[in-house]
């Protein structure tokens, strides 16, 4: 996949190109966040639309945070501002119309989307009830938006991961592993069958989704 400078949204964008048809790239791959401005507040109209237009996918990765005061011990770092990073900046695509403005964007969430899909009912709350904070109100309410994004298989049980099947699908769901980093599964096969997925739901988030 494609590592591209979002600093700069052209950029990006011809880089993505590059990638995809000189180097045989399938996608491409970004942080969560840019500078500390979350993607769906960043000027990268240019490079969503590029992106829709070579109809490849993004994978979106946690950006390596500064650990604050109260996780700097116990890994508190990785274990809780990595999801963070991931949920604050899927929920600025969302609520900032991003996903309304490009329709055909395919965006693949690590860690199971953060805290998104488990949290998803707070955030329509919070859009039903009209805060000023919101800026531009998506078109649908945050829930509806489950299934634009696709998400891996990194939540290291079986509950949370059948929750997630349930709640966007088994062809939403792709296998992860988290390799090399220090939370990483090495029997990344295991959690999909703990979490009840076999046969078509098995071959699909293994081999299949895409």
């Amino acid at each position: 996949m494609a590592s591209v400078p979002l600093q700069d949204a052209d950029r990006a964008a011809a880089e993505l190109e590059y990638g995809i048809k000189q180097c045989g790239a399938v996608g491409g791959v970004i942080g969560a966040s840019v500078d500390g401005v979350n993607l769906g507040d960043a000027n990268l109209d240019n490079f969503w639309a590029a992106a829709s237009e070579l109809n490849v996918p993004l994978f979106i990765h946690p950006t390596a945070p500064t650990p604050s005061p109260r996780t700097t011990k116990y890994d508190l770092n990785v274990s809780v501002q990595y999801t963070y990073d991931s949920t604050v900046s899927v929920g600025s695509l969302v609520l900032s119309g991003v996903m309304d403005r490009f329709p055909n964007l395919r965006l693949l969430l690590s860690h199971g989307g953060g805290y998104f899909p488990y949290q998803i009912f707070r955030f329509d709350r919070l859009y039903r009830n009209h805060l000023d904070e919101v800026p531009l109100v998506p078109t649908q309410t945050p829930s509806d938006y489950l299934r634009r994004f696709w998400y891996d298989t990194i939540l290291h049980g079986g509950p949370p991961l059948r929750y997630l099947c349930d709640l966007v699908g088994t062809d939403r769901v792709l296998l992860g592993t988290d390799y090399p980093f220090t939370v990483y599964d090495p029997i990344p096969l295991e959690i999909i069958e703990t979490a009840g997925c076999a046969g078509d739901d098995f071959t699909r988030i293994t081999e299949t989704n895409s």
